[in-house]
């Protein structure tokens, strides 16, 4: 940490003409095209460390998409072809990505409130207060997790735990255990459960696939399926729009196995789970599961209430046009679902989200 980063945080207010909330991949791909115009900026992480964000998640967790499409702007991923990363290998690149460009990020400041003054935008974070003409808001899609309300009525005898909070199947003392959400986290949790001798049912609706895997996905290198997902499947063609529908509301497409394969390794699909009878969980189809525990792999839910503006859909989501905060100047998000497509919250596609908000600030003047 530089000696700029390690000022004394006593209440003196600084100005910067540009601030990123939030040090996780989005918002060091955006810091890169930001040193490159030469902005006056700073990143603010809550995080102790650069990438302690992938480190907290499960232990076998590995990226879906191969290394060659893992890079974030101007630093290839430093892995060979169609290797998968772990979670703690990308951590670790991401550290090294911010110390390679010397972007100031400063950790262990949470943002409290984001509030608008003027022209300017003003930040507390504790005792530190920010002024900018620009935020950029980069804090991700992984925020408050999410279960459903009929939780509470479950038998207490029944483990049950969200999968932010998975680490693998050792954790694990029960052995059936019903995993509640069938998109790419709950399906590859469902695998590596039922793989160490778990009784596993698998409860939600089929949310598609990405061939990343495939035979297909491994034609040419992964580069049709990679020119497919980045040129296709975005918010300007009608089959991206239809994924982006049923992403934001019905969770990630499985990345690496078919559900075929899934249900290969002894995992039972079943109907959404609809309710708790008897303290033990109901389905659709009325089906009661003698499940001893449960994985909510039921998603996340964004927690703005510390931007105190009103640029929010019923839904509590940031209305934007793919980043760019239009009824509030200045103001733009990188690293959303599908912001711009189905890349946008991927390691190897945010950097093009990332190139068109620099760009942006970029012409907000100075």
């Amino acid at each position: 940490m530089s000696t700029e980063q390690e000022k004394d945080l006593t209440g003196e207010e600084e100005f910067y003409r540009t601030i990123v909330i939030g040090g996780g991949q989005a918002g060091l791909a955006v810091g890169y095209f930001l040193a490159r115009q030469g902005e006056n900026f700073i990143i603010l992480d809550k995080n102790p460390n650069t990438g302690d964000v992938w480190r907290r998640r499960w232990e076998s967790l590995r990226l879906f998409t191969p290394s060659q499409f893992d890079s974030l702007p101007g630093m290839p991923f430093p892995k060979s072809k169609n290797y998968f990363p772990p979670k703690d290998e990308v951590a670790d690149y991401l550290e090294e990505y911010a110390r390679r460009f010397n972007l100031p990020v400063r950790h262990n400041v949470k943002v409290e409130s984001l509030r608008r003054n003027g022209q300017n935008y003003q930040i507390s974070a504790g005792a530190a207060r920010f002024t900018a003409r620009n935020v950029i808001v980069a804090t991700g899609p992984f925020q408050v997790p999410h279960t459903p309300s009929f939780s509470k009525e479950l038998d207490p005898g029944i483990l049950q735990l969200h999968s932010s909070d998975y680490l693998k199947p050792k954790n694990i003392p029960v052995k059936s255990v019903l995993v509640v959400g069938a998109g790419n986290s709950g399906a590859e949790i469902a695998i590596e459960l039922a793989k160490a001798g778990k009784q596993v049912w698998l409860a939600g609706r089929d949310v598609g696939r990405v061939p990343a895997n495939s035979p297909l996905g491994k034609l040419f290198d992964g580069r049709l399926v990679w020119w497919f997902m980045t040129h296709m499947l975005t918010v300007k063609t009608p089959i991206g729009r239809r994924m982006q529908a049923n992403v934001l509301h019905h969770g990630t497409p499985l990345g690496r196995a078919r559900r075929e394969e899934i249900a290969g390794t002894g995992v039972i699909f079943t109907p959404r789970m609809s309710g708790i009878q008897s303290g033990k969980p109901r389905l659709e189809d009325g089906r009661i599961l003698p499940a001893d525990g449960i994985i909510w792999a039921t998603g996340f839910r964004p927690d703005y209430r510390w931007i105190k503006l009103p640029i929010f859909d019923e839904r509590g989501s940031p209305q934007h046009s793919q980043g760019v905060v239009q009824s509030a100047p200045g103001l733009y998000f990188i690293g959303l679902p599908f912001q711009k497509g189905l890349s946008s919250s991927l390691l190897g596609g945010v950097g093009k989200d990332a190139a068109y908000i620099g760009a942006q600030v970029a012409r907000n003047g100075h």
